[in-house]
């Protein structure tokens, strides 16, 4: 995860005006089913909270672009489930990986409008329910009060860890140069492992 991070970190350093759209496109990558599980999304929402920490871009402004990708990407799952219902049954991806589509009809089944909000903050969920909540039709202006609603607590979760390792590093230890410093890059990965770790254990009480 360190890796992840530092590689995120020095190609915000170095494209610091693409920051924001890559802010937004991560997040909606997380709510579509298995692209998600492709893109390291956390590490590198993390990575952008470090360098808005740092001063290389605006926090508010990575925030919001991550708040509209998160919503864009749920938005667009429910699409596809309210589009084309029982035909996704028999393609991809879930004629394949059927297990998906029960677990996130048993979520959404017990949960309702909450499972659409607390979906996003469960990994292997997050991208499954809103293509159900379309697939069993529910209604739009309930779905997007779930969606924007979580979308506003999900994205500060995910890019403050890494601001406030870096404002901790620097309070600590002042870095000496724009970088992370040696200081700084463990305890962002720190952080950020905390928060899968958290996401893991209540995604494990959310399916109990």
């Amino acid at each position: 995860m360190t890796a992840v991070i530092a590689m995120a970190v020095a190609w915000i350093e170095a494209n610091p005006a693409l920051t924001w759209a890559a802010a937004f496109l991560v997040s909606a990558s997380e709510a579509i089913v298995l692209v998600g599980a492709l893109v390291p999304g956390s590490p590198i929402l993390i990575a952008i909270g470090a360098a808005a920490g740092i001063g290389h871009v605006s926090l508010s402004g990575v925030i919001i672009a991550a708040i509209g990708g998160a919503v864009v990407g749920d938005g667009l799952s429910y699409w596809i489930g309210h589009r084309y219902r029982d035909r996704l049954l028999v393609g991809w991806p879930f004629a394949r990986r059927p297990g998906l589509l029960r677990q996130g009809t048993a979520f959404f089944g017990r949960w309702g409008m909450l499972g659409v909000a607390t979906a996003r903050f469960l990994p292997g969920l997050r991208a499954v329910v809103p293509v159900v909540a379309g697939m069993f039709g529910m209604r739009p202006t309930a779905f997007y009060a779930a969606n924007v609603t979580s979308a506003i607590v999900w994205a500060p979760l995910h890019i403050l860890p890494g601001t406030v390792a870096v404002l901790l590093a620097d309070l600590l230890l002042p870095l000496e140069t724009d970088g992370l410093g040696d200081f700084a890059l463990p305890g962002i990965a720190i952080l950020g492992l905390l928060l899968l770790g958290a996401r893991r254990l209540w995604r494990r009480r959310a399916a109990g």
